[in-house]
């Protein structure tokens, strides 16, 4: 509850302006799976009655389970994964000499 409050009046200081619904218009009309409360009962029966071996049976698709993913290994260096030996760096040096000062020939390293 807190969190909503401090939530709320984060909204309202940034300058939003907000309304808490709390019925829906149509939503008792609805034609739900569980809409009876012993439908509810007996579907919780049912998740608490589950077991860890109900859980492994189930198939969900995008879902990765623990051994089942596979690895490609491969041999070599990073930079070769990363595409880092198509590209050297190579030093250059200036080709065409330019005027320098002849106080600056002095100081120069």
């Amino acid at each position: 509850m807190f969190y909503s409050m401090k939530r709320q009046s984060f909204l309202v200081n940034q300058g939003y302006s907000f309304k808490v619904i709390t019925k829906l218009a149509g939503i008792e009309e609805e034609n739900l799976k569980y809409s009876t409360k012993s439908e509810q009962q007996a579907l919780l029966q049912q998740v608490m009655a589950a077991t860890d071996a109900d859980a492994e049976e189930e198939n969900v698709a995008g879902e990765v389970r623990p051994g089942s993913f596979q690895v490609n290994r491969r041999t070599g260096a990073m930079s070769s994964m990363s595409g880092g030996d198509d590209q050297v760096y190579m030093p250059y040096s200036k080709s065409g000499k330019t005027k320098v000062h002849p106080l600056f020939k002095k100081y120069r390293l």
